[in-house]
């Protein structure tokens, strides 16, 4: 018992390992900013946004101020953690168009499979547009930097000082809030596309074809349709741990609100 308890658990860490180095190239083909030191990534920022001189001036009066340097850290990896999904997201699409026929599910075989590949790619390309949209937001937000705080004398003790220094907390805390809300969508969008790959597969068209031909055919592609699946799911792990990270730094954000 207790060697079966072994192997299954040395077969699992590997099955991890397999994932989580299938995931790091994915991040390496799919994610523009990829620079370690803080020269690097501020040349690909430079780069990637097409900056001109006075934004690059800028960029570099950023990373100069109080925390700078951890800020503009974490809008690279917004950017790249957003530009991997949008591309996810635009692969699932085509994925759905191909491979993907939820007809083929009894409860379901009533209704056209083209409504079913019109909802699918559509959200798949919503979710794609969002991503894109906040690697965007980044430019001016890195630009921007990170915000200095209000200054907190004596005068706190009047309401209209401690406002200010609250919504500017909210403020803080609104991109913590943001990045929960899309994740979580995110993270919902990979599950769906995980279950109809898995349940659904079907190659475009063969639906048409005599059912022993068209079982030869769309068998191969099931094969192929499993590790997407898989790809989907463990996406969708990696999205759930972010909302996860971005409720944590959004409460520690909120605790600096004055009463």
């Amino acid at each position: 018992m207790t060697t079966e308890k072994t192997n299954i658990t040395s077969l699992m860490q590997k099955s991890w390992g397999y994932l989580k180095r299938g995931n790091d190239y994915w991040e390496e083909k799919t994610q523009p900013l990829l620079g370690r030191t803080m020269e690097e990534k501020l040349s690909e920022l430079q780069t990637y946004f097409k900056l001109n001189s006075k934004q690059q001036t800028g960029l570099q009066k950023v990373e100069a101020e109080d925390k700078g340097s951890d800020f503009i850290k974490r809008k690279v990896d917004d950017v790249n953690r957003n530009a991997s999904h949008r591309t996810a997201f635009l692969a699932n699409a085509l994925i759905q168009l191909l491979l993907v026929n939820l007809s083929t599910l009894p409860l379901l075989g009533y209704i056209p499979d083209s409504w079913f590949k019109v909802l699918l790619i559509g959200a798949n390309l919503f979710v794609a547009f969002i991503a894109w949209r906040r690697i965007r937001n980044s430019k001016s937000q890195v630009l921007k930097g990170p915000g200095d705080e209000p200054n907190w004398t004596f005068w706190g003790m009047f309401r209209s000082n401690r406002r200010r220094h609250n919504k500017h907390i909210k403020d803080l805390a609104e991109p913590h809030k943001v990045r929960m809300r899309d994740e979580r969508l995110f993270s919902i969008m990979y599950l769906v596309n995980a279950v109809t790959l898995l349940f659904a597969s079907q190659l475009i068209l063969t639906g048409y074809l005599p059912s022993l031909i068209r079982a030869l055919v769309n068998f191969p592609f099931f094969v192929l349709t499993i590790p997407l699946a898989i790809a989907n799911a463990y996406w969708a792990f990696k999205a759930n741990n972010q909302v996860v990270k971005a409720a944590t730094e959004r409460g520690k954000t909120l605790d600096k609100l004055k009463i």
